[in-house]
């Protein structure tokens, strides 16, 4: 499966338990992307409350 297919559905899944709570300009940058999905997944798996912006702007 490709890198961004997987990217589409962890978003549909967070985004149904959560809402959107993060920007989508995370997405252009690889290093930024590479943590919005760590942290997709852990709030997924119960293990961190929802993403925000201010999970990038204070690391």
């Amino acid at each position: 499966m490709e890198d961004e297919t997987v990217l589409i559905m962890l978003v549909q899944q967070y985004a149904s338990k959560f809402g959107i709570t993060f920007s989508s300009k995370y997405l252009d940058d690889a290093e930024k992307k590479a943590k919005l999905i760590g942290l997709i997944q852990q709030a997924l798996a119960g293990k961190r409350g929802a993403v925000t912006d201010d999970d990038f702007l204070y690391p």
